[in-house]
């Protein structure tokens, strides 16, 4: 592959699945400026192993993998306990008209807070099932984890989240 077919590749990818890429480190990392700079390092990895990709999953798990070590680099090393998180978590709509955007916007800031409690090994479950749509045996290839684990992430992510959301709203 030529420099210019490369670079053109790249582009493609960033433009393509960079908000992927984003969303999924901010929500890792409760942090918007660390998500940041782990959206470049995958890029930057991706590209010095773009001649390495087997294609054995999709472009979009390939990269969604990439990121999810960087965040976990992050997490273990020791300047994690350094820096003070934030709640930074994007909300992104589909299609969705003003009117409803207010009307949800109470319940969708309290279903953000509780993802943003949930212990790292729910949250990243959470959002690359719901929010990045993947499958249990996609986010199980990223996660390096078996499928069953996966499965039972989810199934105790949710129980948390309605437990938190259930127990504020009946409380």
């Amino acid at each position: 592959m030529t420099p210019s077919e490369m670079n053109s590749e790249i582009t493609r990818l960033v433009e393509q699945y960079g908000d992927d890429v984003l969303r999924i480190a901010t929500v890792i990392l409760r942090s918007k400026e660390l998500a940041e700079d782990v959206y470049q390092e995958t890029f930057l990895r991706a590209v010095r192993s773009f001649s390495g990709f087997r294609k054995e999953s999709s472009e979009k798990t390939w990269l969604i993998s990439i990121a999810v070590n960087i965040c976990r680099d992050y997490m273990r090393s020791a300047w994690k306990r350094r820096v003070v998180v934030t709640e930074d978590f994007p909300t992104y709509a589909n299609e969705i008209t003003t009117e409803e955007i207010v009307e949800k916007k109470s319940e969708r800031q309290q279903l953000v807070k509780a993802i943003m409690k949930l212990p790292d090994k729910y949250r990243e479950i959470i959002h690359l099932f719901y929010y990045q749509e993947l499958g249990v045996k996609e986010i199980a290839k990223i996660l390096k984890l078996p499928g069953g684990t996966v499965k039972s992430r989810l199934f105790k992510a949710r129980s948390l989240l309605y437990d938190m959301i259930g127990g504020e709203a009946n409380g």
